[in-house]
């Protein structure tokens, strides 16, 4: 067993190819978990204003979790328009996609142009236009005129929608009494806002859900696009020692172990045990690279973060590896190296969450070994206890699997190739 062990080793160093994969790879992924990147996709709270480049910007794309989108005409651009759109944003009920039209002389024409387009060919609840002379209508009490608001769905929010335009336009209808201009309005209207109950959201997960802050959504991220990169490298190590495998068996070295009477199964274990070392050194090599990281922005400690990508790189080393000696054909295993590390990360969740998506793609995603580690880093970052637990069974049982079938697999290719049925 160390003879075989060793010579297979020995092949692997020699092979200058592979050190690419076992420094660049690291290095690729200490680099991004060194960014202070902000991942969107992955915040649960959104931002309620959208400011459009222009008036013809769509605004269905806006609304991806089924928010009431409502597209502004701004042609105030004054800070009592501001005003109303920001206390409506802070209602928490809508998305607010503004166009900012004060440059620009807006008629009856232009509105109607706009308003047939965004009910033919755009999304949205409702769109709103603010006039020019928005401030005087206020001033002059004339609520009725001070904006109009298009309803362009059948939404039952349009409803909670108007009603909260009309309870800012009542204060403001209320407060202009008082004030002797725009300005002694504004600042009477944000005197009244500074004495009311301060809003506080508290966000409530169910029994299999885990609230991260907004610090913690980014490090998952930014751990998600590092397993990507740390994963072609355990594949691709994975493929090599396969490589050298079927170089090996097409050389004659197979038939000669078998003469020697060591058995397959011996010799095969021999290849596991490489697959294990160069795995170990892989991570030693993270290990190194993350002397440059600040373990306190990636939410755990060094030996949590390296136990981690060693568990994950052990799966896929030996599923390459199993995967390559079966097919018994380099190209062939490059292709299936190539082709199991880009399914199994865009189907696990490593660039973009899945958790809104169907049913069969949820239930794919759970057949991918990095959704379970990016799970498993989710509960460390949480302070769930069961989190090592829960990945070394994980581990076991991918181990478990890949070697029974392998083993199969290659017991079923050998009866072909020696014409046993």
């Amino acid at each position: 067993m160390k003879t075989l062990v060793k010579s297979s080793i020995k092949l692997l160093v020699r092979t200058k190819i592979i050190w690419l994969f076992i420094v660049l790879m690291p290095v690729l992924s200490t680099v991004i978990l060194k960014s202070n990147t902000e991942y969107t996709a992955y915040l649960d709270e959104i931002n309620r204003i959208v400011e459009l480049d222009d008036a013809d910007t769509k605004v269905a794309y806006n609304a991806e979790k089924g928010d009431y989108v409502v597209k502004i005409y701004d042609a105030s651009g004054s800070e009592l328009s501001d005003y109303l759109i920001d206390r409506l944003a802070d209602s928490g009920m809508f998305i607010l996609c503004r166009a900012d039209l004060s440059d620009m002389a807006v008629t009856d024409e232009y509105m109607k142009e706009h308003i047939e387009f965004d009910g033919h060919e755009d999304r949205m609840g409702s769109a709103l236009y603010i006039p020019a002379d928005y401030d005087e209508k206020i001033m002059e009490g004339k609520m009725d005129e001070a904006l109009i608001m298009y309803v362009l769905s059948d939404d039952e929010r349009t409803e909670a929608f108007e009603s909260e335009l009309k309870l800012h336009l009542s204060r403001m209808n209320a407060m202009r009494s008082y004030a002797a201009g725009e300005d002694e309005l504004l600042d009477g209207l944000k005197k009244v806002d500074d004495l009311s109950p301060e809003k506080e959201v508290v966000s409530v997960s169910g029994g299999k859900g885990r609230n991260l802050t907004a610090e913690q959504t980014n490090q998952k991220a930014q751990m998600g696009y590092a397993f990507s990169f740390l994963t072609l490298g355990f594949v691709f190590a994975g493929f090599f020692v396969a490589n050298g495998t079927i170089k090996e068996q097409k050389n004659g070295v197979l038939t000669r172990i078998n003469l020697s009477k060591t058995s397959v199964l011996t010799y095969f274990t021999s290849k596991f045990v490489s697959a294990f070392l160069v795995s170990i050194v892989m991570t030693g090599v993270v290990g190194v690279c993350s002397l440059m990281l600040d373990m306190d922005d990636l939410g755990m400690n060094r030996i949590t973060f390296l136990l981690l990508i060693f568990m994950m790189g052990l799966i896929f080393s030996c599923l390459s590896m199993f995967m390559g000696i079966m097919l018994n054909d380099v190209f062939s295993a490059s292709i299936a190296s190539f082709t199991l590390w880009c399914t199994s990360s865009l189907f696990s969740g490593l660039y973009f969450p899945l958790d809104d998506t169907s049913r069969g793609i949820r239930i794919l995603s759970s057949l991918m070994p990095q959704k379970w580690f990016l799970d498993g880093t989710e509960m460390i970052f949480v302070g769930d206890n069961k989190a090592f637990s829960m990945l070394l069974c994980i581990t076991v049982a991918y181990l478990a699997v890949i070697i029974s079938i392998g083993s199969v697999g290659l017991k079923v290719r050998r009866s072909e190739e020696w014409g046993v049925s």
